[in-house]
């Protein structure tokens, strides 16, 4: 698998690192074009709840940064955004190793945008934000 946009990768690797809990979870971005961003954090203990399952909170807020990256990248450089609204549904279970967010950026507005990830261990998709 292609890494995307080497150039993009690095301008949101830059933003992603500016959110102080973002490196401190382990948040990898795995690839990035405009438009679509993936990323992928370890099972950690700061993340499990029970143990050896990612915690619910530690999902959504994976699935956040990925829209949120995925948002940006697809607006004009220098631009900003902030998340208005946010849901998770819960399809099944989030035990595993990995977890990947695959986020979309839905619509591009001028005052609100819209973006959705995907969010999956073992390749099973367990949640949609």
């Amino acid at each position: 698998m292609s890494d995307g946009d080497a150039d993009l990768k690095a301008l949101l690797a830059s933003l992603l690192g500016a959110m102080p809990f973002a490196p401190a979870l382990g948040v990898e971005i795995v690839s990035a074009t405009k438009g679509s961003v993936i990323l992928e954090v370890p099972l950690s203990p700061a993340l499990e709840a029970p143990p050896g399952s990612f915690a619910a909170s530690s999902v959504g807020v994976l699935g956040d940064m990925a829209a949120m990256l995925a948002v940006t990248s697809a607006m004009p450089t220098g631009n900003a955004m902030s998340t208005l609204d946010f849901t998770i549904k819960m399809l099944g279970k989030s035990v595993g190793t990995r977890l990947r967010a695959i986020g979309e950026a839905k619509q591009i507005g001028k005052t609100t945008c819209v973006g959705a990830s995907e969010i999956m261990v073992r390749e099973c998709l367990i949640f949609c934000v």
